[in-house]
């Protein structure tokens, strides 16, 4: 092997299982070349669904160049790392993080299919990759969908209109519901409706000018449409039917399901794929779980008996672990495919599913976009390799590739280096690569010997991953070449080095497209402050008439589109910088809701233009994954002491008094979104309200109240109120129509957050949104560090730590410490979605502490905390809190302990874990 992975051989042992040989004859890659859909590599894909896009198109509007270089990244070259975008279908209700978008809310609207942004991220992705496959699927259906019938109405006329819009044609539907058992008739029936289709859009009466198909082409494209069944969350249960029934296997052209790499206990996936050529696809995958940047830095115990020395890139939710994931699913299931969800994970930051993304895109008023290490490990497939579903598409070859690491979901029984590699060849059979992966501690050798077909006898040339030496920058490492293995005997032997993934490839240095993924400057996730010399954080009058035009990829050119056309137009549009996690919130033209009575005139007087909507009411609440009402989460994680205010006005309603809803400091931390600020004020149209501690009530008043407090509240549907909510340190005010109505003190206060909006399922409008400093109180955390963030990723800091680079020194080369720990700590990968990042660490004993230096006013710990451990904390080596116990708290990002009043300057802040105190767990570092 290469000199390169000689030099770490005494460093590291060999794994006890020995060498592990690959064979590649002649007789397995004719096998293998001979098949046209069952053994080609079709690759990876994107989901688009459950509100995970939400923030996406502000990307594309405020900071194109970053938007259209993550697309690129992702779909751009001749070997694309994506060649697949999924779309999920919704009811406007949760189903995980959040609802998909209904395109049609009832039977005779047309599609709105620009207000779901996986249609247009589709349509973007043609761009750079004009063959792109589009898939869909559906969680529950809107109200109206009551039958078969109205699913193939709905499916249809969404696909067509989909391609009216953009150009381009679904390839692949699967019409039944998203992880439930299987229904094969119905799969069946939709195919044949697909084929036979001489109807097209299903219209509104005879003089419907979208009725029908609208070309020759367009009806063309539409029989070719095939069918997936059935993305149940488990081994699929469907095997044996496929297998048995010959109508059913002819005309169920896909079968897919979800996470789980097994076959069931017939082998029938395997069988479906080898005997009869169908694909088998992982049509939801789970990428890496933490930040792969830091993941470096944990303590977990490595497996080969030497204690918490950590597994550098690899372990559990690891790059690693999910290239064995891809590897495993071929050898023991055929999978030929892995669909992402997320993939890109671009919603508010600790709502469910939080953290298990290969892209994170969440601050959009900055342009901030992580790209993880999964990226690169995809490239060790997609790069050396055409793959893809056409002839061109190479196979992967059974016999030449081996799985035996233990793990269903995950697929992390890996730490004695139990082999994992996959081959896949060219369908002329002159070339092949073989991807190995090794997640564990130990140094393995493969031996590959290659005969009796075109490639065979050629050497290798040899590319890697791993993670960065100490000191360089976190990517420093990725997506190397590695040099050249010549063959002896037609026997390539491959070092393979701990925490590790390697290709082997026939292919010369020339036919491997540009490597590498965009690099992450952590300096320029900037927070949202739209105005650091003035009062104002942030403002929307949801008219954005200072927004420039969108461009949009559609029919095979860039367009340019209005701000709120390009996101769903005046009937409904997404509101910028808002995840829903249930109900519907978008923009909508006043005129609009004038014509059709939802508002009078002289009401829209002062509120002009676009009012902010609130659009399901119970008549659309259909069902949901996760029950609650209508909220949406809007701004900044790290904003912490400021004021709050919006006016609202309750349309007309039957029967109870719907309510409003405005909350602060909200982090995620539950599924259950209807109480996940730390403080809300709900207001109901008849003047009772209610302020609120993560949905505990702490204070309670009538609309009787409001009159005594002079608030001029005026009750009932069709009237403008203004609700406004402070927080202040520990204080809690609010104030409606601009009057104070009540305060209440929290012993134990949430430091931050962002704003919330919600109401009962009624129409409610918004408008004049305002989230204001308050004078005395640092409006933010400057930072908001994760504890596994021990180094930078760049050398210059920006005033979180100390430069350290010496004179002559290219900072972008060095790092510099950022969370400085001593004494006894564990630094854990692998916890829950709510945890930040999915990391913590636990000081265990006495006199551990951690460090940081800061020329801010003020360092929070956050963390999960009983309120029995005990902290003391050093400014500049003085001590100036000696044992003071750390808040309770009920969830991972909580503010347990608050060190406020640092003098202006530079100083180095320590915390310690006290004598005689329980541990502690960080979850993350506030720097104000």
């Amino acid at each position: 092997m290469a000199s390169v992975s000689e030099s770490s051989r005494s460093a590291q042992s060999s794994s006890p299982l020995g060498t592990v040989d690959i064979l590649i004859d002649g007789d397995a890659v004719r096998n293998a070349t001979a098949s046209r859909h069952g053994l080609t590599f079709k690759g990876f894909g994107v989901l688009s669904g459950n509100a995970t896009s939400s923030l996406l198109m502000d990307y594309k509007a405020e900071h194109p160049s970053d938007y259209w270089r993550l697309v690129e990244t992702l779909f751009g070259g001749p070997r694309p790392i994506m060649n697949l975008v999924k779309v999920e279908m919704g009811n406007d209700r949760n189903n995980s993080t959040g609802p998909n978008v209904a395109t049609m809310r009832d039977r005779d609207e047309y599609p709105a299919v620009r207000r779901e942004p996986g249609f247009q991220l589709a349509a973007d992705a043609r761009r750079y990759q004009p063959g792109l496959h589009v898939s869909m699927l559906r969680w529950h259906a809107p109200t109206w969908v009551r039958t078969n019938d109205d699913v193939y109405h709905w499916y249809k006329n969404t696909i067509l209109a989909a391609y009216r819009e953009y150009g381009y044609m679904v390839d692949t539907v699967n019409p039944d519901v998203n992880e439930r058992t299987a229904d094969l008739a119905w799969v069946a029936e939709f195919k044949r409706r697909v084929a036979t289709d001489e109807t097209g859009f299903i219209g509104n009466g005879p003089d419907d000018p979208n009725a029908g198909f609208h070309s020759e082409r367009e009806r063309e494209l539409f029989h070719r449409i095939r069918v997936i069944t059935s993305d149940e969350e488990v081994t699929g249960t469907f095997g044996g039917d496929l297998v048995a029934d010959r109508e059913l296997r002819e005309t169920i052209d896909i079968a897919a399901y979800h996470y789980s790499v097994r076959d069931d206990d017939e082998g029938n996936f395997t069988r479906l794929a080898d005997e009869f050529d169908k694909e088998i696809w992982n049509s939801e995958a789970q990428a890496t779980f933490s930040n792969s940047a830091d993941r470096p830095n944990n303590t977990m115990d490595d497996g080969r008996g030497a204690g918490r020395v950590g597994t550098r890139l690899g372990g559990i939710g690891s790059p690693l672990e999910m290239g064995n994931t891809i590897i495993k699913g071929f050898v023991k299931s055929r999978r030929t495919n892995a669909i992402y969800q997320p993939a890109i994970g671009s919603f508010c930051e600790g709502l469910e599913y939080s953290h298990k993304e290969l892209i994170s895109a969440r601050d959009p008023w900055s342009g901030w976009v992580y790209y993880d290490a999964g990226l690169a490990v995809l490239e060790h497939f997609c790069r050396f390799a055409d793959l893809g579903y056409g002839e061109r598409a190479w196979r992967a070859v059974p016999e030449s590739s081996v799985c035996e690491v233990e793990g269903n979901n995950p697929v992390c029984g890996a730490r004695h280096g139990e082999p994992s590699a996959l081959t896949l060849v060219s369908p002329d059979a002159a070339d092949y690569s073989t991807v190995i992966v090794n997640d564990s501690g130990y140094e393995r050798v493969y031996r590959i010997a290659a005969r009796d077909f075109a490639g065979a006898g050629r050497p290798l040339n040899v590319w890697r991953t791993r993670a960065a030496e100490p000191g360089r920058p976190y990517d420093s490492e990725y997506l190397l070449f590695n040099g050249t293995v010549e063959a002896a005997d037609d026997v390539c032997t491959i070092v393979v080095e701990p925490w590790s993934v390697v290709t082997a490839t026939t292919l010369s240095k020339d036919d491997v497209p540009a490597l590498g993924v965009p690099h992450t400057d952590e300096r320029t996730r900037d927070v949202l402050d739209i105005d650091p010399n003035g009062t104002l954080l942030y403002a929307d009058d949801f008219n954005y008439a200072d927004q420039p035009p969108v461009n949009v990829f559609k029919r095979d050119a860039l367009v340019e589109e209005d701000y709120l056309t390009s996101r769903g137009g005046d009937t409904g549009a997404s509101a910028r910088y808002t995840t829903d996690t249930n109900g519907a919130f978008e923009i909508v033209s006043t005129d609009l809701l004038v014509d059709n009575g939802y508002i009078t005139g002289d009401k829209s007087q002062g509120h002009g233009g676009h009012l902010l909507r609130q659009q399901i009411d119970w008549n659309h609440a259909g069902n949901a994954w996760i029950e609650g009402d209508p909220r949406t989460s809007i701004g900044d994680l790290r904003w912490a002491n400021y004021r709050v205010g919006v006016d609202v006005l309750f349309e007309e309603y039957p029967g109870r008094a719907p309510y409003v809803l405005i909350g602060a400091r909200e982090m995620g931390g539950s599924k259950f979104s209807t109480d996940l600020a730390a403080y809300d004020f709900k207001l109901r149209a008849d003047g009772v309200w209610l302020l609120r501690n993560y949905g505990n009530e702490v204070r309670r008043g009538h609309g009787v109240d409001l009159d005594l407090d002079g608030t001029g509240f005026r009750p009932g549907a069709g009237e403008w109120n203004r609700v406004e909510l402070e927080v202040a340190g520990d204080t809690i005010t609010v104030f409606v129509n601009g009057v104070r109505v009540t305060s209440w003190r929290d012993p134990h206060p949430q430091t931050a957050g962002r704003v919330q909006l919600g109401t009962s399922f009624d129409h409610v409008l918004f408008d004049d949104l305002r989230v204001e400093r308050v004078a005395g109180f640092a409006p933010y955390y400057r930072h908001l560090i994760d504890d596994m963030h021990m180094t930078s990723w760049e050398g210059s800091d920006d005033g979180l730590v100390g430069d350290a680079c010496a004179d002559g020194v290219d900072e972008s080369d060095v790092v510099v410490p950022t969370l400085d720990y001593a004494g006894e700590w564990t630094h854990d990968n692998g916890k829950g979605m709510y945890t930040y990042q999915r990391t913590a660490s636990v000081a265990l004993a006495a006199g551990a502490t951690v460090s940081l230096t800061t020329d801010g006013s003020g360092a929070d710990l956050f963390g999960p905390s009983d309120g029995s451990a005990r902290l003391n904390a050093y400014v500049d080596g003085t001590l100036v809190r000696s044992g003071m116990t750390a808040h309770p708290t009920a969830a991972s990002l909580r503010t347990a302990f608050q060190l406020r009043g640092l003098p202006a300057g530079t100083h180095r802040v320590t915390f310690e874990l006290a004598a005689g105190s329980t541990p502690f767990t960080l979850d993350a570092v506030g720097v104000l």
